[in-house]
């Protein structure tokens, strides 16, 4: 009985590894740098934007997923994107 157990919880825990690894996705994103006016508290400036807003968008993922992004900086000064 405990052998028969025994590859019954191998088993099933190989199946659950296979669920984890098939429920995994792929997001794509691509962000768009660029300089825009913006005006806060009566006070206009130019600021670096993200897909045209700042902040930018948030990335949804979940463990075990995989992103690709794209960044395409269209500003004036080279930047450092820090996650």
């Amino acid at each position: 009985m405990g052998i028969c157990r025994l590859g019954f919880l191998v088993g099933f825990l190989w199946f659950m590894a296979m669920d984890c690894m098939a429920q995994s996705n792929t997001h794509h994103y691509n962000f768009v740098l660029q300089q825009a006016q913006f005006t806060r508290l009566c006070e206009t400036k130019t600021m670096l934007t993200v897909n045209g807003s700042f902040p930018g968008p948030t990335i949804h993922a979940r463990r075990g997923d995989t992103i690709y992004v794209n960044v395409h900086n269209e500003g004036e000064y080279g930047v450092t994107i820090h996650w």
